[in-house]
């Protein structure tokens, strides 16, 4: 007695039981009988060329639309229970249907005639109830993916928030500590060892800033985010204040009239301190001008922020926003542009970035006002 070898065995362990060869299978049966009978029966008694055309394509085209079913099925990521509901949808609709077109005929059927009007019904209506079935299945078995996809990576989202907020509690105080006694050897340490001493601050304060901008990204993947009138201008100081006390020699100026707001939430403070911390970060603070002015327009309020420094290089601009970006000589992240373009999508607005007047770099963000 013969016996399977590994490969024959291999290749019938992926044979799917799923049914999605009978939905071909189905839609295979339509379209040769449907040309059959076509060829044999309504091509002959065709006056003209587009009525014979008109009856080939009735009597074909939806059996094509069954077989076009079953190879998607089959190439189709759907797991066995959703191909099984394709499968039972289509053949539920093709009886259906398939009654219908003979209780349509019910005369021929009782005096056992088969009538060209009898398997032309059988034919079409069959062929039509399948695709229909076929159709309404699938588009239930990718909703119910869609839905099992939806839960699985809300799942991951909410572990991944809880393993940032671990990390970020327990690292921001690490860093903490690191410049707490970092500030104690300031009297103590040598001029050698100044240098050295800087770069730990500044280290540790980047990690800060990192761990912050990672979970207000992490906000911003929530799908049931709240937006509320927010005053820009209070945000934009607030933000500027903050960039002015740990660079009191750079200049900050906000031009921003009271009274106007924008559709936004509590993260609308990243947007600006990102892109204030960012102007300073990469230019000399000692001759550095950073101007927020905003304006309404319409719907919407049109802001910018430039600066006097040396600009974004046009090769860096066309990826700058993107994650990860940053240019040569930035000992950044890559993540702050990034996030600031994400909030901006977040709240329905824009941004784009090109030369200021002086030189620099110049943002031009839109953001819906609020009425």
């Amino acid at each position: 007695m013969s016996t399977l070898s590994e490969p024959d065995v291999e290749s019938l362990s992926r044979v799917r039981p799923d049914g999605s060869v009978l939905v071909a299978a189905l839609g295979l049966v339509f379209v040769l009988s449907g040309t059959v009978f076509w060829s044999q029966s309504l091509l002959p008694a065709a006056g003209t060329v587009p009525a014979a055309l008109y009856e080939l394509v009735m009597h074909v085209l939806f059996g094509g639309v069954i077989l076009t079913s079953g190879i998607h099925i089959e190439r189709s990521e759907l797991v066995p229970e959703e191909r099984r509901e394709v499968v039972l949808w289509c053949f539920s609709a093709f009886m259906l249907f398939f009654w219908l077109a003979v209780w349509s005929e019910l005369d021929a059927v009782l005096s056992a005639t088969l009538t060209r009007e009898l398997v032309s019904n059988v034919v079409v209506f069959g062929s039509i109830g399948g695709a229909f079935g076929a159709f309404i299945g699938v588009n239930r078995g990718r909703a119910a993916r869609n839905e099992t996809l939806a839960e699985r990576t809300e799942d991951q989202r909410e572990t991944l928030e809880l393993l940032t907020r671990l990390l970020r509690h327990d690292i921001r105080n690490d860093m903490q500590a690191i410049n707490g006694h970092a500030g104690f050897l300031a009297d103590e340490i040598s001029e050698e060892g100044e240098s050295s001493l800087a770069v730990i601050e500044r280290r540790s304060d980047a990690v800060l800033r990192l761990l912050e901008d990672t979970s207000t990204l992490l906000e911003t993947l929530g799908s049931d985010r709240e937006l509320r009138p927010v005053s820009l201008s209070r945000v934009v100081e607030q933000e500027a204040a903050g960039v002015r006390d740990g660079h009191p020699e750079a200049a900050i100026e906000t031009d921003i009239p009271d009274g106007v707001r924008v559709v936004a939430d509590g993260l609308l403070h990243q947007l600006f301190r990102n892109l204030l911390s960012n102007a300073v970060a990469h230019n000399d603070p000692e001759d550095l001008t950073v101007r927020v002015v905003a304006r309404r327009r319409n719907g919407a309020v049109d802001v910018t922020v430039s600066d006097d420094g040396t600009g974004i290089p046009k090769e860096v601009r066309e990826r700058c926003f993107e994650l990860g970006e940053k240019g040569p000589a930035s000992s950044g992240d890559g993540l702050g542009l990034y996030l600031v373009s994400r909030l901006t999508d977040v709240y329905g607005g824009s941004i784009e970035v090109g030369d200021a007047p002086g030189g620099g770099a110049r943002f031009e963000i839109t953001l819906p006002a609020s009425s």
